[in-house]
Order: C-alpha cells, then sequence, then structure tokens
C-alpha cells in the first residue's frame, strides 16, 4: 500500500521496545510500503504492552476494513520474542466452542438424566456451558503470555452470551489479550433488539482493555495494486458469460458436467454441489446461500476444499435478506482462512454490493467491510 513518507526511525527508550518497533517497520519496508502515522502510534501502543508480567495489559484495536488492522497485529504478533503465544480466529474459536457445548451437554443430560431426579437433564446440560467455556479457555491459553483474537464481533445474540462468559475468563488469567475488529464496541451486536443483552460485554471490554482505533481515510484493499495475489486474492469475480467462462478454464476451472454432480451431507443437511473434489468445490449461489448454511458449515467444507466456485449468483436484490447475511458470512470466513473464491454472477461486483434499494435487509451494516474484501478479487470483464 502506498502511503505517505515518516521518518525511519522509531524513537523508544525500552531496548525491547525498540526491537519491536524496528521489526515491524523492516517488515513494512520489505512488503514495500511505509507506515502511515496512524499505523506507526498503533505499533508503538502495541510495543509499550508487558506481556508476561503479573499485571497484563490487554488491546483492542478496531477501525474501518482495509486500514491494516490484521497486518500490524500479526507482524508485531510475529516479531514477539516469546514463543509462549496463541493466534485465533473468531469463526474457528466459536465453531469448535458450539461443538464442545453440545458434546459436553449431550454428555451431562444423559448422565442427569440416568439418575431419574426430576429436571436433573436440562439442569446439567446448562451447567455443561460454564464447563466448555472454562475447558475452552483452559485449552486456550494453556502455557500463553499472550493471545491474539483475530476479527472479533458480535452479531449473534447467542454467541454474544458465551462472549460475556468468554471475556470473564479471559480476564480472570494474567494473559495479555489482542483483538481487531471493525467495530467499536459499543457497536458489538449492533441489533437494537438484542443489543442490550451485550451491554455487559462491552462494559468489561472497555475496564479492561486499551480500545484504540486505527484511523485513516483509505482502505488500502481498494486503493493499492496488489503486488501478490494469494489466498483469498487468488480468487475472482465475473459476470456470467464467455468471459467469465473462458477465465475459470484459463486457471484450470472447467464447468462440471452433470456426471460430476454431487452431495455433501453437513448438520443434518444435505446440500448439492456441481462438483467437489481435489481441492474444489463448486456450488451455486441458490443452493449455497438459500439454503440453511451456517459459517461452521464454510470452516468445515474450507478444511476439504481451498478453491471455491460460486456460480450462477443472482442480483443481490434477487437474493432473501438470510441469503445476503449468509453472502457476507461466506466472504468473511473465506478471505479470513484464505480460501480462493471465484464468482460467477448476474452483476458487477460494485452493484451486487451496493445495489439500491436494499434498505435494512441488505448489506448496510456491513458492505463497507465486504466490499473492501471483494476488492481483493480480480474482476474479469
Amino acid at each position: 500500500m502506498d502511503t505517505i513518507e515518516t521518518t525511519g526511525a522509531i524513537p523508544s527508550d525500552d531496548a525491547s521496545e525498540r526491537d519491536l518497533l524496528a521489526a515491524v517497520d523492516a517488515a513494512a519496508s520489505d512488503a514495500g510500503f511505509t507506515l502511515e502515522p496512524e499505523q506507526l502510534e498503533v505499533v508503538r501502543r502495541l510495543a509499550a504492552l508487558p506481556i508476561g508480567g503479573d499485571e497484563p495489559a490487554h488491546l483492542y484495536l478496531w477501525g474501518a476494513a482495509g486500514r491494516g488492522k490484521t497486518w500490524l497485529l500479526d507482524t508485531f504478533f510475529a516479531a514477539l520474542p516469546t514463543p509462549r503465544r496463541r493466534r485465533v480466529h473468531f469463526h474457528s474459536f466459536f465453531r469448535g466452542l458450539h461443538a464442545s457445548i453440545h458434546r459436553l451437554r449431550t454428555e451431562a443430560a444423559d448422565t442427569a438424566r440416568a439418575t431419574g431426579e426430576p429436571g436433573a437433564g436440562s439442569r446439567a446440560a446448562a451447567g455443561a456451558v460454564v464447563n466448555a467455556v472454562e475447558q475452552a479457555v483452559d485449552e486456550l491459553l494453556d502455557d500463553v503470555d499472550v493471545v491474539l483474537f483475530d476479527e472479533f464481533h458480535v452479531h449473534d445474540p447467542g454467541d454474544g452470551m458465551l462472549m460475556i462468559r468468554l471475556l470473564e475468563a479471559l480476564f480472570a488469567r494474567q494473559v495479555t489479550l489482542l483483538t481487531s475488529s471493525n467495530f467499536r464496541p459499543q457497536d458489538l451486536l449492533p441489533d437494537p433488539v438484542y443489543h442490550h443483552l451485550f451491554e455487559p460485554g462491552i462494559a468489561m471490554i472497555e475496564a479492561n482493555m486499551t480500545v484504540v482505533e486505527l484511523a485513516g481515510s483509505t482502505d488500502h484493499r481498494r486503493s493499492s495494486p496488489i503486488r501478490r495475489r494469494d489466498g483469498f486474492a487468488r480468487g475472482s469475480w465475473s459476470v456470467a458469460g464467455e468471459a467469465a467462462d473462458a477465465h475459470l478454464a484459463a486457471v484450470g476451472l472447467n464447468r462440471p458436467g452433470p456426471d460430476e454432480a454431487t452431495t455433501l451431507a453437513i448438520s443434518g443437511h444435505t446440500f448439492h454441489a456441481a462438483a467437489a473434489g481435489d481441492g474444489t468445490v463448486w456450488f451455486t449461489g441458490a443452493e449455497l446461500l438459500e439454503r440453511p448454511t451456517s459459517v461452521g458449515d464454510y470452516l468445515a467444507w474450507a478444511a476439504d476444499y481451498d478453491r471455491w466456485v460460486l456460480d450462477a449468483l443472482p442480483a443481490s436484490h434477487d437474493l432473501t435478506r438470510e441469503a445476503r447475511a449468509r453472502f457476507v458470512h461466506l466472504v468473511d470466513a473465506l478471505c479470513d482462512l484464505g480460501v480462493e473464491l471465484h464468482a460467477v454472477a448476474a452483476t458487477d461486483r460494485e452493484t451486487f454490493i451496493a445495489a439500491p434499494g436494499l434498505g435494512r435487509g441488505g448489506f448496510a451494516r456491513d458492505a463497507v467491510r465486504t466490499r473492501s474484501r471483494l476488492a481483493l478479487l480480480r474482476e474479469i470483464g
């Protein structure tokens, strides 16, 4: 990302801080850009954190999409001199947490019901939620001094309740917590119907964490040329037609024939794929978005398939509200996991995300983040 020039030297009175600051500055130079003043200030705040001490400090970094939050945190994290660190992705962590809760609730309820005591099963199942959170925290924080929790957000009230329990357990430990988010704490769980449920979590974040905004007017994903296409950025967005098919064929994705159709079973449901194998899965927009798929399904499939084709994606105003929400979650999951996505749509990328008249059921809440992430995809004419 091309930025305004700053001085190369980053002053600090502490040797360890200077080493961390210099490492991040050098990583930026190696990547071909100069840190902006706002990014430099974030790096200074990170380097000053007391990690591994008796009184750990925590940092919540938020800002608009494309400002460099994840890059800064990942680069700082990699430069830390301690191996006692762990990076966790929000979606993956909660997928594992939900699976653990389901398993422990089922086991506890079955054991309690065997006693014959009225109501024992439901009471045991409720207690299993607490046990699952504590177990997840124990595993998360086992032998670490610092945890990086990337892409922190709360849209689901159920996840919000779990996050409150998780934050309570995290802040009780002597571990530094770093998080990145597109949302300031007050905007987490933004739905006004449910927002009050997460207010205790917001209060905990503000009481225990230093909240830092990474400002800046530039979305570097959209404004800067992509020097190296990898992960999600290997993908493309094309309008359905001969040019789209030619592009897919050029990258080794030939349109599958009827005999390649298959079914994928997950979460108690069966989904139809036009093809699935050799690391590639090919879905239609209707099958993947209008049916009850979830982030957990995307994560599970991503473990087997690192190239996805989302074919016959309708114009956004032709999708239901639920399908548009699933599209946002799909882009988030695949981008965060570095999965290559090729979308073949009825409209160009900007028309899809900025379609007028979508109202509250459209992309209003997530448009900035989703547009920024889709900008990583090569657009085929």
